[in-house]
């Protein structure tokens, strides 16, 4: 597999840098380029404040506030990167991009556009409840990507065991006849 272009999402936390980084260690390791893409929301509170500013001025004002939402979300790319990613980027050559709706159309939509080998991201961190209540960016992404996506499982904290449950191998008893 060849890999020239490697699209590295992120939602700017720690397990993202996770995910990251591993993609550096690929891009360095197959000379490829880096797309680092954050996808930003757009919230109901700022289309109420669209129409009202629109009531007030009379011009659509939705345009200016998604303008001023994507600028600020590459801001926070760009410090995250200088911060967390700059050490380990080198000479690579990397793109900043970012977008705004649903996060994973938003990630397909960008592998597409970028032509990239390669989707590298990391899995968000949910405990079972909430993974019961929120879909997964990465299935999502994995079932409709046109290239492969790497996902990358956050550091696992081991757990001892605390005799809460016990296995059913211990439980059985053998009876000689």
């Amino acid at each position: 597999m060849i890999v020239k272009k490697i699209l590295v999402p992120t939602d700017l936390s720690v397990n993202s840098k996770t995910g990251a980084s591993y993609a550096i260690s690929l891009a360095h390791q197959y000379r490829a380029e880096l797309v680092l893409l954050h996808v930003t929301f757009f919230s109901v509170y700022s289309f109420a404040a669209s129409w009202e500013a629109e009531a007030i001025y009379g011009q659509p004002a939705i345009q200016l506030i998604l303008d001023d939402a994507l600028r600020e979300a590459r801001r926070d790319l760009s410090r995250f990167v200088q911060g967390h990613l700059s050490d380990g980027l080198g000479d690579l050559k990397y793109t900043l991009r970012v977008g705004s709706g649903d996060v994973s159309d938003e990630i397909v939509s960008a592998a597409c556009q970028e032509e990239v080998d390669l989707i590298v991201m990391a899995k968000r961190d949910l405990r079972w409840f909430r993974r019961l209540l929120s879909h997964s960016v990465s299935e999502a992404v994995s079932r409709e990507a046109p290239c492969p996506v790497l996902s990358i499982c956050p550091p696992q904290i081991a757990r001892p065991w605390r005799g809460d449950r016990v296995p059913m191998a211990r439980t059985l008893q053998t009876f000689e006849a």
